[in-house]
């Protein structure tokens, strides 16, 4: 019996809108796609305001992926099912990989 525990179970997107304008929804400019680790973030934090609860998570890339932003939007998807423009709160880079920070918002 074998056990299947892969070190990057999931899937994700990472990118950013440009050219949004009111009369536009501009375009994606992708900086990574791949697959990833989705995980809450060992200082988890749950904020509640106006009724809205936002948590942080945490996804690693393997390898070095430079160039994300505060403000950027990931897609992540693991098996509990799909988030959708999560936004990336920090990111960092390290010779071991990349942690990206991004808020969920829950309704």
């Amino acid at each position: 019996m074998s056990i299947h525990n892969p070190r990057f179970p999931h899937r994700c997107k990472i990118y950013r809108m440009i050219g949004e304008t009111s009369f536009s929804d501009g375009t994606e400019e992708v900086l990574y796609e791949g697959e990833c680790r989705k995980y809450g973030n060992t200082s988890l934090r749950t904020f509640h305001t106006e009724n809205v609860i936002k948590s942080d998570y945490a996804i690693s890339l393997p390898g070095i992926i430079e160039g994300i932003k505060t403000g950027y939007l990931i897609d992540v998807t693991d098996r509990v099912g799909d988030f959708n423009e999560c936004v990336v709160s920090d990111c960092y880079p390290g010779n071991l990989g990349t942690t990206v920070y991004f808020n969920l918002v829950k309704n």
